[in-house]
């Protein structure tokens, strides 16, 4: 656990550089914006959560696999290269089954959660490729990407790790576990209103007067102000 303290503190030296009006390395701005790509969607965020609860809940020993794997996937995620243009109802379904599995069976079943962990990282890797544009450019973002996700998760796990060593009351891993099943459920959620498709917006007060005065066309107007009425109200004057 010291290690992996230890490696916290990375970022935080390799920030701690003098200010310069210009970068001293060319494109190293994309860097920068890459350590906060895989935070930068809630379906990237809910699947983070998620990963950071399941291997949170893991002593140090099975911990450094789950981590390991993830950093691996994440990296073939990008050698890959994006095959889906939408990748937020994979992250949604995968951020599910991640808190679904920290909820109902912390500490437990070690091959799925390596699973998960290796599709997780995967899906972040992809989604985290920038856009077309200088190769260099491209390089510089997407190693951001890769150090910002792989830190993040190392954040969440210390952050479970270090709330469960000091408090060790039988709380504290139930507290964990709902929020687990909150932030699965906000996954599912998040997924279901993907499916649904959303009307446009309408003036739908005009909508039922045409739709009146159509169907009363012919019978005078007396018929007609009756119809509006119906629609609109009284008249105000």
């Amino acid at each position: 656990m010291n290690g992996i303290r230890r490696l916290a503190w990375l970022p935080v030296a390799a920030a701690a550089t003098p200010a310069h009006a210009h970068s001293p390395v060319p494109g190293i701005e994309g860097f920068y914006v890459g350590l906060l790509h895989p935070f930068s969607t809630p379906s990237q965020v809910l699947l983070m959560v998620g990963l950071g609860l399941v291997a949170g809940a893991f002593a140090t020993e099975r911990a450094r696999w789950l981590l390991a794997g993830f950093l691996v996937a994440s990296f073939a995620g990008l050698i890959f290269g994006p095959g889906i243009l939408d990748l937020d109802p994979l992250l949604f379904a995968m951020a599910f089954a991640t808190c679904a599995l920290a909820a109902l069976a912390p500490n437990k079943l070690a091959p799925l959660a390596i699973t998960l962990l290796g599709i997780g990282g995967y899906l972040i890797g992809k989604a985290s490729i920038p856009d077309d544009g200088p190769m260099r450019d491209r390089l510089f973002t997407m190693s951001g990407s890769i150090v910002g996700a792989n830190l993040g998760l190392l954040y969440l796990y210390g952050f479970n790790t270090i709330v469960r060593e000091r408090y060790t009351w039988d709380g504290v891993g139930i507290a964990f576990r709902v929020i687990a099943a909150w932030v699965g459920a906000i996954a599912l959620l998040m997924l279901a209103l993907g499916f649904v498709d959303v009307p446009a917006p309408h003036d739908q007060c005009g909508t039922a007067a045409l739709s009146c005065t159509c169907a009363i066309a012919g019978r005078g107007l007396r018929a007609e102000r009756n119809a509006i009425f119906l629609c609109y109200g009284p008249a105000r004057t």
